[in-house]
């Protein structure tokens, strides 16, 4: 469990870098911010809630940063913990309706303090909207503070407390018992009118029976060609329904080919700028490893490794510089997108990639380090001639050319700081290896893989596919998922499994 310092120590960390990160310049958000960050800090979890709600107010939904509903979750959740004690149920009907209002603060935990709280505002209403009294000092009627309770208070504290244990087991066999006699007696009522159905039915094909009966007899006292024309008839009628059938399964079929076809091509789409014949890759030219020999420094993601990144910033000039960083990448994210016509792109990348790395464990610095990085991966395509970018067939010469934006785009680094160089160059340059070796530019394979690079694919894929493109249908997220599952040999199977778990 992680310690009340740290959480508090981030949540500074994330209010700190919010304003410059997602370039909010409102004075007054910061100020709530700030605010809410040293109530929640110095314990004054409901003047923190207070302050928060103001900031959320402050901004479109779509536009919330990830910082901001990061500490938004924490103060509603310490908030709810604080209410399950002083049970103050107006104070929870506001927290209830301000998750309506800020759907997006909610999270699973959040969600588990509501689903007892309701419990317990239940059981307060029941015993005349005031708490379930207890003994004092806890539910065993342990004695503590500085006061002392007699012995015989403590005796009747339990026997109160166990008289209300025998009432609400009492209330509870009531309950059930009710719901036994009104399902029998819904049971009972739903038998008496089915058979009362069962009746008219009954009745009603015994009148259609005599009267096909009385029809019939007097249809064959006329003529036999009559009787062969109805059976003509019937036997027309039998067989344009049957040609109907037919007719109906045969365009199933169709469609359910074409649609496998669409996912094919989808396919070919999505992997054919991924991989290359050795030929082609001997073409780019080869890449010293940015890390050495050693292999396992590429391993980024969890605070428990040797990751071969710089320590979280400290210092307010550290603190500028990172958050400095940040905005500029955005800007460069926003360029890259204008370039290549795929709106809000780089945003939409980024911020999957940021989810990913949390739900993973990944420290809240790393996680926020490869948001920077996702908003620039393809910083390359600046380099690439335009009218490429927009064309709709391209010769060998020209897709080697967009294949080499991986390249150009490390050179396009020189705004990083030496100490963040190494993981923008590994999110830049190898976000097109596959996990089966067949991307470039290296050919990397499995673990080899840096870990950035690994959550910008899955995370550059998944959004290509349920964005617009002019060669095919957008894709639900469950069919996405689907398809990024049926090509093992190109992502990482653990990404792709935590992906489905947050869509």
């Amino acid at each position: 469990m992680i310690k009340k310092s740290r959480v508090r120590a981030v949540a500074l960390l994330l209010v700190v870098s919010c304003p410059l990160l997602f370039a909010v310049d409102d004075e007054l958000v910061t100020r709530y911010l700030t605010a809410a960050n040293n109530e929640y800090s110095a314990g004054n979890v409901a003047k923190a809630f207070a302050y928060i709600n103001n900031v959320l107010s402050s901004y479109a939904d779509e536009l919330v940063p990830q910082n901001v509903e990061v500490l938004s979750e924490t103060i509603y959740y310490g908030y709810l913990e604080q209410l399950k004690k002083s049970r103050d149920w107006k104070a929870f009907a506001e927290v209830k309706g301000k998750l309506i209002e800020f759907p997006y603060v909610s999270s699973e935990r959040i969600a588990r303090s509501v689903k007892v709280l309701n419990t317990y505002e239940a059981q307060d209403a029941a015993w005349g909207g005031g708490s379930v009294p207890i003994a004092a000092g806890g539910p065993d009627g342990a004695v503590q503070g500085s006061g002392a309770v007699s012995g015989s208070a403590a005796a009747a504290a339990a026997i109160y407390n166990n008289q209300l244990k025998s009432n609400v087991l009492e209330l509870q066999l009531a309950l059930e018992k009710m719901k036994a006699e009104a399902a029998a007696e819904a049971a009972q009522e739903a038998d008496a009118q089915n058979a009362e159905i069962q009746q008219e039915l009954l009745a009603t094909q015994r009148e259609a029976y005599e009267r096909a009966l009385a029809e019939t007899r007097d249809v064959a006292g006329s003529s036999s060609r009559v009787l062969l024309l109805s059976l003509l008839i019937l036997t027309g009628l039998i067989l344009i329904v049957f040609i109907a059938v037919i007719v109906n399964v045969l365009i199933n079929l169709r469609n359910t080919k074409s649609q496998n076809d669409k996912f094919v091509e989808t396919l070919k789409a999505v992997s054919e700028m991924t991989q290359l014949n050795m030929a082609q890759r001997v073409q780019l030219d080869a890449l010293p490893p940015l890390y050495g020999a050693d292999s396992q420094m590429r391993m980024i993601g969890s605070a428990m490794k040797e990751t071969g990144l710089p320590s979280p910033p400290i210092t307010e000039a550290e603190k500028k510089e990172l958050a400095d960083l940040a905005q500029n990448c955005r800007e460069i994210g926003a360029k890259i997108d204008a370039a290549t016509g795929r709106k809000n792109n780089s945003k939409n990348v980024a911020e999957m990639v940021f989810k990913l790395a949390q739900e993973m464990g990944v420290a809240q610095y790393e996680a926020t380090l490869f948001f920077s990085v996702a908003m620039v991966y393809d910083i390359g395509f600046l380099e690439v001639d335009a009218s490429l970018l927009q064309a709709t067939s391209l010769t060998e010469d020209q897709k080697f050319e967009i294949r080499n934006h991986v390249k150009q785009g490390l050179a396009a680094l020189s705004f990083v700081p030496e100490k963040y160089m190494s993981v923008f160059a590994d999110g830049v340059l190898m976000h097109h290896e596959n996990m089966d070796g067949s991307g470039y530019p290296e050919g990397l394979s499995g673990s080899r893989i840096p870990y950035i690079a690994r959550l910008i694919r899955v995370a550059e894929s998944f959004v290509a596919l349920i964005s617009r493109r002019n060669y095919r249908e957008i894709f639900d997220k469950e069919s996405a998922v689907a398809e990024l599952r049926s090509s093992p040999g190109l992502y990482d199977s653990e990404i792709v499994d935590v992906l489905e778990t947050i869509i």
